[in-house]
């Protein structure tokens, strides 16, 4: 089982970038996980702009990928039930788990209707550099409280 943290751009800021890379390394021994990222479209337009990103992450998608997009109005959850809910999704999906966080002005709906699951990291919008943080975080929050490593109290 492979998972896939798929988003428009990748982190520019240092000090973002390095907390998102010292969770992905404590995620290592847990699971197998990836980082892939689509370009963001140069379009002054916004939704001309959230269409091209659109298509660009649905190339990345395979038919038996289960894909969970990143939404403020998907589902919230407490970090327990995150972790229930992953390992559910883990055992029971056959191809990839993508998580998608899109650019700037979201996610296209061609990749919602896609999407097999919507989840809310806030009901508040941040930078997707934040959500990378916030989402490893949770990936890696979920794995210790699964196998009952020390870390969530």
């Amino acid at each position: 089982m492979k998972i896939i943290i798929l988003s428009v751009g990748k982190p520019k800021e240092k000090n973002f970038s390095a907390l998102a890379d010292k969770y992905f390394r404590r995620i290592g021994p847990y699971v197998k996980l990836g980082l892939e990222f689509v370009s963001e479209a140069k379009d002054t337009d916004p939704a001309r702009k959230v269409e091209r990103e659109g298509r660009d992450i649905l190339r990345k998608i395979r038919e038996r990928d289960f894909v969970v997009t990143l939404d403020e109005r998907g589902r919230e959850t407490d970090s327990v039930s995150f972790a229930e809910w992953f390992s559910e999704t883990v055992n029971r999906t056959e191809g990839r788990i993508i998580f998608v966080i899109g650019g700037s002005y979201g996610l296209s709906g061609e990749v919602k209707n896609r999407g097999d699951h919507s989840l809310s990291l806030s009901g508040m919008t941040m930078p997707h550099e934040m959500c990378h943080v916030f989402l490893l975080e949770q990936i890696y929050r979920a794995c210790t409280i699964l196998k009952g490593v020390e870390y969530h109290h």
